[in-house]
């Protein structure tokens, strides 16, 4: 593993000289980590974009944004009803072309980053999130391919265990959009201006199923992007998970 400086001029100052209490993880969806780091690094593209941090296939860490600094990468996005997560948050990009197996090399050295940055900031595991935690209305990274039950194993994100009352009349909730969309945000996800089962429930729910039910994606006849009873009781053990620590708003 080797580090490697390359500056990104895309950045500023931390709102109010917030601390980091988020991180956050990416998909490049690039042909290429060249490609990748002259996006993150170009002024001039609209909108200009970066990250503290990209892993490429190798298991090289290209350093981009000083950690002190509000690096562009989390976008329109909340987390537990905190917006301005690019001020609250450090971002890591890894080189994938999107929705494809992540390198042990990866994930190597993306446990040792995170446990570090985790560390040095006080990060909770319960705020390790993907992109497409905190916009699932415009995301799907770093999809369903990213080992998140593997990383939790190093306390890098959270793997729920569902108990008896949380699989209790799980089956009728399913069908509850309002429920549905109150359980997600008591788990720290943002439903949208609307709780009444349209588009961007759907989207979270794909979101939430891309990280804690992988294999709807990867199984012919099953539908992602519709609660079922298992969703509902890993949500609700995501959920009491979550009120551990939460970001202020």
């Amino acid at each position: 593993m080797k580090v490697v400086p390359w500056k990104s001029p895309n950045f500023n100052d931390r709102e109010n000289g917030e601390k980091p209490s988020v991180l956050v993880i990416h998909f490049t969806s690039m042909n290429s980590t060249v490609d990748a780091l002259m996006r993150l690094s170009d002024a001039d593209h609209e909108p200009p974009v970066s990250c503290h941090y990209l892993i490429d296939e190798a298991g090289n860490i290209f350093k981009m944004v000083p950690e002190e600094k509000r690096a562009w990468h989390a976008g329109i996005s909340s987390w537990h009803g905190r917006t301005d997560l690019n001020s609250a948050s450090i971002g890591i990009e890894i080189s994938n072309r999107r929705h494809e197996d992540y390198t042990p090399a990866q994930l190597t050295t993306l446990v040792l980053l995170c446990k570090d940055i985790m560390h040095r900031h006080n990060i909770a595991p319960e705020n390790v999130v993907g992109h497409s935690d905190i916009a699932p209305a415009r995301k799907n990274d770093p999809g369903y391919h990213f080992p998140w039950k593997e990383l939790a194993k190093h306390d890098i994100g959270v793997w729920p265990k569902p108990t008896l009352r949380d699989k209790f009349n799980a089956a009728a909730v399913a069908k509850n959009p309002q429920k549905l969309a109150k359980l997600f945000k008591k788990a720290g996800y943002d439903t949208g201006v609307h709780e009444d089962g349209t588009p961007e429930l759907a989207q979270v729910i794909d979101a939430f199923q891309q990280r804690y039910e992988p294999h709807l994606f990867k199984t012919e006849g099953a539908k992602p992007g519709e609660a079922s009873k298992d969703t509902v009781a890993l949500l609700r053990a995501v959920a009491r998970i979550n009120k551990k620590f939460r970001p202020k708003p």
